[in-house]
């Protein structure tokens, strides 16, 4: 064959080679139709106990886990761009273990069970989660450990490789650190731990398509996202996605009854001095500044946390917002304005040694033996139940609740509704997705995942008719980048 001639079987070869590249495009094309446009990671809740005795089987000898692992269905699994099993815990070591007393060979079966999942949905991202709220917390016997394993570069480097060693061995995809949370004086160590473990993760990605991922948890409040704020930017750049946990923002702790995630603030609501401007920039801020980019007295919302989020410098398309699939009881409420923004007598503390049938018509909340937080499976059947529970939306926060006049229980929670508010948002501020908190908790119907998916994923879903006026919106005159514009109105066929 002479060079620089064009025979007939080059001719083929080259038309060929022009079908392969415009099928493998549009075969690219297609893929990007379905791929999700925003990430929705949901928690999945197992503890030890559950784990040690986890069946598909129950029976009268063996009950069942809460939620099993066969609940998440196909078309569940579809909707979801992550799961993250929660919870593990660092050793006395400061390394990354199953807790004292799990089976290992139970553990490596509900692992297993959870990356079958993604025969329904081979992009579907498995991560742990390690830490949490009890194991964390400043009152934690644990939390010492995450201090120590944050402490040097050697403890770093031991934590990251035990953590990778136990993403590897038991088939994750990535590893979420939830620490509930660094002080002030661990701040500049759990950068310097997060920057350790992404070094090691990047090592382990250069022979991978699909990426070992590296997300945190993030505090939703102020005051203790105030611990370390300077810091964001520099935990942003080592990270995928930042889960803000923009819920509990209120509870039993506080004096009067109050939402518990809120969108927008009211009027009507307490107001805190702002933590954000007693911090040491630098260089410093003026006072012009420091009233700008942090308003004070200001609401505890989920816009607050957001604008908070962008204004450190944290990239919007990390920012992944938290939702709750709870909601948050309270007691011996007076009927005035429905029970919202009243006193009330609800014990506080993470362990509650009281009456277990207070949330009156809450039989799992028995069961759980705490009345004070209930799933919205539990809240749909409060709503059912014929007991007295009537619901409310508030125009200004973008959130339902009930009250039970009788009973003289006031409920905050999410629902529908305000998930499409949320949603809007979100894709309005152009943050990366949603998480929530937990799947266990939403209805037999999967409601809650599915008006998530619909919103944020479903090409031909509309939100014009959401108005995201009114409320206490957390002022700021600082300009952001990357923000979406309002939706056009819906097109009618």
């Amino acid at each position: 064959m002479t060079a620089g001639k064009n025979t007939a079987g080059q001719q083929v070869g080259k038309g060929l080679a022009c079908i392969a590249l415009v099928g493998a495009a549009l075969a690219a094309q297609a893929a990007d139709a379905v791929r999700p446009r925003h990430v929705v990671i949901g928690y999945y809740l197992l503890e030890k106990e559950q784990i040690n005795h986890y069946t598909e089987n129950a029976g009268p000898a063996v009950p069942a886990v809460p939620f099993a692992i066969s609940r998440i269905t196909p078309e569940k699994a579809r909707m979801l761009t992550h799961i993250n099993y929660s919870f593990q815990n660092l050793n006395e070591a400061g390394e990354c273990a199953l807790e004292n007393g799990t089976d290992p060979a139970k553990a490596a079966e509900v692992f297993s069970k959870l990356a079958t999942l993604k025969k329904y949905n081979p992009d579907l991202r498995i991560l742990f989660s390690l830490g949490g709220w009890a194991y964390t917390n400043d009152d934690s016997a644990t939390a010492v450990r995450y201090r120590d394993a944050a402490s040097t570069a050697a403890r770093r480097r031991q934590m990251a490789s035990s953590c990778i060693a136990f993403m590897k061995r038991y088939g994750f995809d990535g590893i979420d650190i939830d620490w509930e949370y660094p002080r002030k004086e661990d701040a500049d160590n759990f950068v310097a731990l997060l920057t350790e473990i992404r070094r090691q993760l990047n090592t382990e990605n250069r022979q991978r398509r699909q990426k070992y991922q590296l997300t945190i948890a993030g505090a939703g409040g102020a005051f203790n996202l105030s611990r370390y704020y300077l810091q964001l930017k520099q935990i942003a750049a080592q990270v995928d996605y930042l889960n803000l946990m923009s819920y509990d923002l209120n509870g039993a702790w506080q004096k009067q009854t109050d939402h518990n995630a809120h969108l927008f603030g009211d009027s009507r609501e307490a107001k805190y001095d702002n933590p954000l401007r007693q911090l040491q920039f630098d260089p410093a801020l003026p006072p012009a500044e420091l009233q700008s980019r942090f308003p004070s007295p200001f609401a505890l919302t989920v816009d607050a946390a957001v604008q908070q989020y962008l204004q450190a410098g944290v990239p919007a398309r990390k920012i992944v917002l938290g939702l709750p699939f709870y909601g948050r009881a309270y007691f011996a409420v007076g009927s005035e304005n429905h029970g919202l923004y009243q006193p009330h007598a609800t014990p506080a503390g993470d362990d509650y040694h009281g009456d277990t049938t207070l949330l009156t018509g809450c039989d799992a909340c028995v069961q759980r033996g705490d009345p004070r937080s209930a799933g919205y499976d539990d809240i749909r059947k409060l709503l059912a139940s014929g007991l007295g529970y009537q619901r409310y939306f508030s125009s200004e926060g973008k959130v339902p609740w009930l009250y039970n006049a009788d009973k003289k229980i006031f409920v905050s929670y999410d629902d529908e509704e305000s998930f499409r508010y949320k949603s809007k948002y979100l894709k309005q501020q152009g943050l990366a997705g949603a998480m929530f908190w937990h799947l266990g908790q939403d209805d037999a119907e999967g409601t809650l995942l599915r008006t998530l998916h619909r919103s944020l994923n479903d090409a031909g879903y509309c939100d014009a008719d959401l108005d995201l006026s009114g409320g206490l919106h957390y002022a700021s005159n600082m300009p952001r980048k990357g923000i979406a514009k309002p939706g056009a109105a819906c097109k009618t066929k």
